[in-house]
Order: C-alpha cells, then sequence, then structure tokens
C-alpha cells in the first residue's frame, strides 16, 4: 500500500455502530440518538518503508445532537505528515423498520480543511457527499438479539480528505456482525480496500477494545460511549 494512503486507515475509525461499536471505515447509516456521545481513540501501525510513516494517532468523537441529526469530529496526527481535524455532518432521512432499512445523507470535510502537507493538498479540502443504508437481520427466527448481521451499502461522491486518495466514489459497502452480546466482527469494502475489525465490550461498562487490519497493517483501540 502506498504511502498517499496512509490516512485510509484513519477511514477504520470513523463510523459509529448503532448495535455491535464496530469499526467501520466509510460512511454508514449507523447513528447515534439525541445526547448520545461516544468518543475513541486508537493508534495505527503502519508497515511503511523506511522514511516514510511508520503511525497515525486517532482520535474520535461523534455527538448525537438530535434523533436524526449527528456531528462528527475526527483528528489525525499523522508521522511526517499533517496534523488535521476533519467535520462530518449526517442527517437520518428515514429510520429502520421491519420492511424499510436506515436511511441517511452526509457531508465529510464540511469545513474544508486540509489533510496532508503533499502538493496535492487543495484536493483534500474537497467536501464529498454520500448517501448510506443499513439494514439488520437477526439469525434465530423470532429472537431480536445477537447472532445478528447489518448489511451496509451506500454511493458518495470522491474523498480526499484521507490523503488525497479517492475513497468513497461510487458504490461501497460491507457486512456487521454482532456475534454474543459482547463480541463483533465487520468487512467491508471503502472504495479502495478491503478492512477487518474485531471488537470486545465488557458489559454494562460503555467501553469497547477494537482491532483489526488494513491491507498488511494493523490498528488497535478503545472507545467510551454513554448518554448525557
Amino acid at each position: 500500500m502506498r504511502p498517499t494512503r496512509i490516512l485510509a486507515f484513519c477511514a477504520a475509525l470513523l463510523g459509529t455502530a448503532a448495535m455491535a461499536d464496530d469499526i467501520v471505515t466509510m460512511p454508514t447509516a449507523n447513528q447515534l440518538k439525541a445526547r448520545e456521545f461516544d468518543a475513541a481513540i486508537y493508534y495505527i501501525s503502519l508497515s511503511m518503508p523506511a522514511g516514510a510513516p511508520q503511525y497515525v494517532q486517532y482520535q474520535t468523537l461523534y455527538l448525537g445532537l438530535t434523533d436524526r441529526l449527528e456531528l462528527d469530529l475526527h483528528r489525525a496526527a499523522v508521522d511526517n505528515d499533517a496534523k488535521s481535524v476533519v467535520v462530518v455532518g449526517q442527517y437520518k432521512l428515514l429510520s429502520e423498520g421491519p420492511d424499510t432499512p436506515d436511511l441517511v445523507v452526509g457531508v465529510r470535510n464540511l469545513t474544508g480543511v486540509a489533510t496532508t502537507n503533499s502538493p496535492l493538498r487543495s484536493y483534500s479540502r474537497e467536501r464529498s457527499i454520500y448517501v448510506a443504508t443499513a439494514k439488520t437481520w437477526f439469525v434465530r427466527k423470532g429472537v431480536q438479539g445477537p447472532p445478528l448481521i447489518r448489511l451496509h451499502t451506500g454511493i458518495g461522491s470522491r474523498d480526499y480528505s484521507l490523503m488525497n486518495e479517492p475513497r468513497h466514489e461510487g458504490a461501497f459497502g460491507g457486512i456487521q456482525c454482532l456475534i454474543t452480546p459482547t463480541v463483533g466482527a465487520v468487512v467491508q469494502h471503502d472504495g479502495q480496500d478491503w478492512i477487518t475489525g474485531l471488537t470486545y465490550m465488557p458489559p454494562k461498562s460503555g467501553i469497547t477494545l477494537k482491532f483489526g487490519t488494513y491491507g498488511d497493517h494493523s490498528w488497535y483501540g478503545a472507545a467510551y460511549r454513554m448518554a448525557l
């Protein structure tokens, strides 16, 4: 994977899964309720040649302003590259029901911040618009609980906020699973790469421990969620 994909790893930290707290690497229809917030810290270890960045320190904050409106902040501190905060706004158009999916529309990089020191940094200022859906299926008939599967699909305009590499352009999607009440998993493709993740949620703690892979690289971190 090229050095210009460094912040693609950060995409693995840019989402909040409503039912399993899994990592997602792309815009999804998972969304917080009003007065909920989720904060997380991550470390991404990069398998890169000498002289290229070797790590990313990443922090996220998700805020449920209303049951339909969410505001997200994503801060990346990249070894040998820029430090930046990307603002994401997302609005829920439709809530999931027996015959309908969750449906949201959102904008990434609302403030048009540059996210790299590359000579092509002007592209990283572009805003990206997307529409995403999600639908949940329960494995055991008549039991609305784990194990369960949540299918994500989306379509969007190009997103250069991740080190000037276009992502989320056209179709993207993945599968998210809640295997037990405390263990989750995700596999997805963000338009460029395959990403995997596993999570563990200690009961009644509000904490989620997370780790996964992105190509030949690895990441790990922890998140905390509560209602205000």
